[in-house]
């Protein structure tokens, strides 16, 4: 134990010390790059060690001079062609002797330099004159040997660095000056001189080098010398590891034979435990997942009853209240008739003016209670009709926000009479929304039945308060506020999650909030926010802009299940869609070769198009989202039965996968010889299956087989892990390209069992939903598809990712008519 200890310790302490020498290690190299510099600047302005050169001297005509501003020295040189090459030359002296300045200590030349000339390109040359009592003679400038680089100072930045490995010696000095072949190349150990000269085939005229700059600069220490140091030090430390690690190892080696013995029997005893354990542990999980989908459905059957005992109560509201105008409608026209009746009697007998008036008078007023009576139930009808189109539809239109409050406010109105509570509106008539005034609708709904169901328990006269003002140009705030009991700490934070709710049973489902939070921030680009203290009511603040932000509509949004675009990505690595040839390998499965044939349809009949892969939940999540036409289209086939029933509201393509091609193994864990020993429908009938009943055709195949023990699991990776340890014994899956059969995910592996398959009744489409963007691409990628399969590009796919397995096909199919 003390050795472990110790062990440990020190392990700890070399992880501390090369974490310190990797941050020492990078601070050094920093700092070797940017710090540990030398600089030399250049200094030009001095009279006695600038100079300008032309070539009089050499029987030219051209004149140059010199001329100092601020901090600028300039060359103006009017260059005469008297000379077959004139130049002028504005000369620097580094040193008054013959010793230099040994430049093999930098590495780079900075200089700021501008020039101008008759032409637009002015190149100019840069010389560094370096002196050497084998090819040199004192006070013969001619005699040094120039290293130079020519360039355009109008053609790259002011500022311009050069490398000093870039100047090379001017091959016209060679050939003037023969040296021996060890002074041929550049030696830049005695540089007397920096010069700047005209370029080499300059044009006669007013030319002008005027130098800004000059600056040397170098490491101390190579960057080579200074690697090579670190490296030195970096394997003195690991040899310094390795022998303390090895002489360690021996010692623990030693400790672990004396331990060796014990450890056996005690992982005996724990293997005995741990199998015990797992066997409980599975029973209870399979026990846990199977409450967990009652619950699912309990909740799921609890929210259908709750929308419907909403639309239940709205229309027995509505129907109160159009109740009363009609009622006195028909009460007046029945007073009208009787009046009618009285006058006909009373003109077959004795009729006066003063009858005639006094029914006049009595019409009159009836027919006026009448009128208003039709036109209120009128106008609720048209509130009801117009509030109803817009939550049956997500629209886009300009309205007043006022109009949609007010149209809400009057289909809640019979639900606010039945409590003794009260809803003020506070809108300003002059704010007008291009937005969804359905989805706003129905998020003051929700507010107001949250504010009914939840803020005035024991409360006896109950205040709601709806307002809304303009807070900028381009936003508008709107504030539902009550001054009910308010909202505990502990549940204010969690009131925007999914399916929360303190009144699950009692109406509330936990969705209205959710829905409010939803439609706010992805609809309108808006925020919501709510404040609430216990006793003090509850505000909630919407800023919504009054122009919704524009969706694109040309975008295909394409879905796809999660594990599959996972798997996708996986299968294409670093390909791309058109470059795959072979689908076979780890990641290929029936659904990435339908997600790579559906993209390869798309990009054909619509190269230019503008696509986006949509991760859904499920198969029947994906089906939902089709029918409200937020995504387009499916991009992994679904069994012809799932789709059918929505025909109407769907566009189905032909049948990727016919039916009777659907051919499946029964996969179990290689330790599972309860599965593993099957032989027959009845041995089937006795495993324990995990499915997704979302995929109809597995689970309608499992239930005609007879299975009674199968779990509903939404996710495959689920799937695996739980046959993998043993919770379950087997599921459905098609037979994997290995030559072995094994399907592998992560750490489990799973095999079939031997000698039986399973037959899945039914046909696999593609589907699209049936917005124009959607059925204008139908019409084209149908096509498409079609002739995938007719030149069986699909099919060999298939059967290069095992979906369509040969090797298999000698297997006994089990079906409700094999005999057990």
């Amino acid at each position: 134990m003390n050795q472990s200890v110790q062990h440990q310790s020190m392990n700890r302490f070399f992880r501390q010390f090369i974490l310190s020498m990797v941050a020492l290690s990078l601070l050094a190299l920093y700092a070797n790059e940017h710090w540990m510099k030398r600089r030399l600047q250049i200094d030009f302005m001095s009279d006695e060690k600038v100079s300008a050169i032309d070539d009089r001297p050499e029987g030219g005509k051209s004149i140059a001079k010199l001329v100092k501003n601020d901090r600028t020295l300039t060359m103006e040189c009017d260059i005469i062609a008297a000379y077959q090459w004139p130049f002028c030359e504005l000369a620097i002296k580094l040193k008054d002797d013959n010793s230099g300045i040994d430049l093999n200590q930098f590495d780079t030349l900075k200089l700021q330099i501008r020039s101008t000339g008759p032409q637009q390109h002015n190149p100019v040359r840069v010389f560094l004159r370096n002196f050497n009592p084998a090819y040199s003679i004192a006070d013969s400038p001619g005699s040094l040997k120039p290293h130079e680089v020519v360039y355009d100072p109008n053609l790259v930045a002011s500022a311009v660095e050069f490398k000093l490995n870039q100047f090379m010696v001017a091959s016209w000095w060679t050939q003037s000056h023969p040296t021996s072949i060890e002074h041929l190349g550049p030696q830049l150990d005695q540089v007397v001189a920096i010069s700047f000269i005209t370029g080499g085939n300059v044009v006669p005229g007013n030319h002008s080098i005027s130098l800004e700059a000059v600056e040397l600069t170098g490491q101390w220490i190579p960057t080579e010398h200074f690697r090579l140091g670190l490296i030195f030090v970096w394997l003195a430390g690991i040899v310094i590891y390795l022998v303390w690690d090895s002489r360690q190892s021996r010692r623990e080696l030693r400790e672990s034979d004396r331990l060796k013995q014990a450890l056996e029997l005690s992982n005996q005893e724990l293997e005995s435990r741990v199998e015990e354990r797992t066997r409980a542990l599975a029973s209870s999980n399979a026990q846990l997942i199977e409450t967990l989908q009652n619950l699912e459905g309990t909740r799921s059957e609890l929210v259908q009853n709750e929308k419907n005992a909403a639309l239940g109560s709205l229309v027995s509201g509505i129907a109160h209240e159009l109740n009363t105008p009609i009622g006195n409608a028909l009460l007046v026209s029945t007073t009208l008739a009787d009046k009618i009746r009285d006058l006909e009697v009373i003109s077959e007998t004795k009729f006066t003016r003063k009858a005639l008036k006094d029914f006049f008078i009595e019409t009159t007023h009836g027919t006026a209670i009448l009128q208003q009576n039709l036109e209120r139930a009128a106008t609720l009808i048209a509130s009801f009709k117009q509030l109803s189109a817009d939550q049956h539809s997500e629209q886009r239109r300009q309205f007043r926000l006022i109009d949609v409050v007010e149209e809400t406010q009057l289909a809640m109105l019979p639900s606010i009479k039945q409590t003794p509570h009260q809803l003020n509106i506070d809108v300003d008539p002059a704010i007008e929304l291009d937005a969804y005034p359905g989805p706003l609708s129905q998020i003051i709904i929700n507010l107001i039945n949250n504010a009914l169901l939840h803020a005035f328990d024991k409360i006896e006269h109950g205040h709601m308060l709806l307002s809304a003002k303009l807070v900028s140009q381009d936003k508008v705030e709107i504030i539902f506020s009550d001054d009910g009991n308010g909202i505990p700490a502990t549940i204010l934070r969690r009131v925007f999650e999914p399916f929360f709710t303190t009144k699950l049973g009692k109406g509330g489902s936990g969705l209205g909030m959710h829905l409010a939070h939803t439609v706010v921030t992805q609809l309108f680009g808006g925020k919501i926010e709510i404040e609430s203290l216990p006793s003090e009511g509850t505000s909630i603040r919407m800023l919504l802009p009054l122009i919704a932000p524009q969706v694109d509509q040309n975008l295909i949004r394409i879905g796809v299940p999660k594990d599959v675009l996972e798997d996708y990505h996986l299968f294409l690595d670093t390909r791309s869609n058109q470059d795959v040839s072979d689908f076979g390998g780890l990641h290929s499965r029936r659904d990435v070769v339908e997600l790579t044939f559906f993209i390869r349809a798309l990009e054909k009949v619509r190269p230019n198009a503008e696509y986006k892969l949509v991760p859904i939940d499920s198969y029947a999540n994906g089906i939902e989202q089709l029918r409200q036409s937020t995504i387009t289209c499916l991009a992994t086939t679904c069994w012809e039965s799932d789709l059918i029933a929505y025909a109407e509201e769907i566009y189905i393509s032909p049948a990727m996968i016919a039916d009777g091609l659907s051919i499946v193994g029964i996969y179990t864990a290689p330790q599972n010889q309860h599965a593993l020993n099957c032989k027959t429908l009845n041995d089937f009938q006795q495993l324990r299956l995990v499915s997704n009943r979302d995929w109809s055709a597995d689970w309608n195949t499992l239930k005609q087989l007879g299975i009674e023990n199968c779990l509903d699991v939404k996710t495959w990776r689920q799937m695996v892990y739980m046959v993998s340890s043993s919770e379950v014994d087997a599921l459905l899956a098609p037979f994997a390209t290995h030559h072995d059969l094994k399907i592998e995910l992560d750490d489990c592996q799973l095999i079939p069992v031997p000698g039986l398959r399973i037959e899945l009744t039914g046909s696999r489409h593609f589907a699209f939903s049936n917005s124009p963007q959607a059925a204008s691409l139908a019409k084209v990628i149908f096509p498409e598809l079609e002739r995938m399969l007719e030149d069986r590009s699909f099919i060999d796919a298939l059967h290069q990712c095992g979906f369509i397995n040969t090797r298999t096909s000698s297997w006994t199919i089990l079906s409700s008519n094999t005999q057990a």
